[in-house]
């Protein structure tokens, strides 16, 4: 097993320090797996005990187990090459420029305000977000935005003819030998976030769009549990090589830079860093309910961070300079394999 010491006392300093409630989290070193559970599922209305295979409100990391992987089985079955126009899906989009892999890389520029947007309803949201402009940013910045993957939510439920949360459970998650991966969990078997109107959320989506649009967001919405995230890591290293329903030629598409040169360094979905010794791709991906997923598939390493840091509020900076201490420990740990 390669040395993560330091990386994991930033880990569980989290939990002694009172940055989160607890922590689930697993090492990967090709076969070897190491696991761990420190701290409280919750401290309000009462503290109760954090099990191992509590599910978690993954936020941002549907975006890449979910939504993604349904775009990337159409990929491999070339069905879809990311090149074709938004406007081919969703004709009321205005804007020709845009193409599936500008949403990928979160580089189509669109970017706008929406008045008011927690108090609309299903329709007025995905009409606000449908009609957001383009601006100058496209193709020069990488701003990372839901509204991208809420647009391939929309892509999809086109192509299928429904919602994408429904599509994703039957095309992706239904495929794999997952047990605890699902759109609609059991409340008692869910670590609480955040307090919302007096009422702790649990087996609820934190992100209020994912409340709003319900089975068509394709941003946030799924939980998971520490076992089943493995799963799905272990497909992404290459250690198990059937478990996701794509081959692994399209898997090792996600390791390369797919953003302009100049441009902030952008997978299909899933961020980039980069060994500090070799330099090479490896892919990362937070959400903001405190969960986080780095593999680095020419080791076969990964560390796979689950936290509930909003709970029981959301107003908590430490945890994201924790969070980045922590993914530098990992890299520099991981370059002395």
């Amino acid at each position: 097993m390669i040395n993560y010491n330091k990386t994991q006392h930033f880990i569980e300093s989290m939990v002694f320090d009172r940055v989160v409630p607890g922590v689930n989290y697993t090492f990967i070193n090709k076969k070897q797996i190491f696991t761990s559970t420190t701290g409280f599922a919750s401290i309000y209305p009462e503290v109760t005990q954090l099990s191992p295979f509590a599910e978690y409100d993954l936020a941002s990391l549907t975006k890449v187990l979910a939504t993604e992987n349904v775009l990337l089985k159409l990929y491999d079955q070339g069905k879809l090459n990311f090149t074709e126009p938004l406007q081919q899906f969703i004709p009321e989009f205005k804007d020709p420029q845009i193409r599936l892999y500008h949403l990928l890389t979160h580089t189509s520029g669109i970017r706008g305000w929406i008045p008011h947007r927690d108090e609309l309803n299903h329709d007025e949201l995905l009409k606000a977000l449908i009609n957001l402009p383009v601006t100058d940013e496209f193709e020069h910045k990488m701003r990372y935005a839901d509204t991208n993957f809420i647009l391939l939510g929309l892509v999809i439920k086109n192509i299928y003819g429904k919602p994408v949360q429904e599509v994703a459970t039957q095309e992706v998650l239904d495929q794999m030998p997952l047990v605890n991966t699902t759109f609609s969990p059991k409340k008692e078997d869910c670590v609480p976030t955040a307090i919302v109107d007096g009422t702790v959320l649990q087996g609820i989506p934190h992100d209020p769009k994912a409340r709003q649009l319900g089975s068509d967001c394709g941003s946030a919405g799924l939980f998971s549990n520490m076992r089943d995230l493995v799963t799905f890591s272990q497909g992404y290293l290459g250690l198990k090589r059937d478990v996701l329903p794509f081959s692994q030629d399209t898997v090792s598409q996600l390791f390369d830079d797919k953003t302009p040169r100049g441009v902030k360094s952008r997978s299909w979905g899933w961020d980039l860093r980069f060994d500090p010794k070799q330099n090479y791709p490896i892919i990362l991906h937070t959400g903001f309910t405190g969960t986080l997923i780095i593999l680095d598939r020419l080791k076969q390493t990964g560390l796979i961070l689950l936290t509930n840091r909003v709970h029981p509020t959301g107003h908590n900076t430490i945890f994201l300079a924790m969070r980045e201490k922590i993914i530098r420990s990992f890299l520099t740990e991981n370059s002395k394999a």
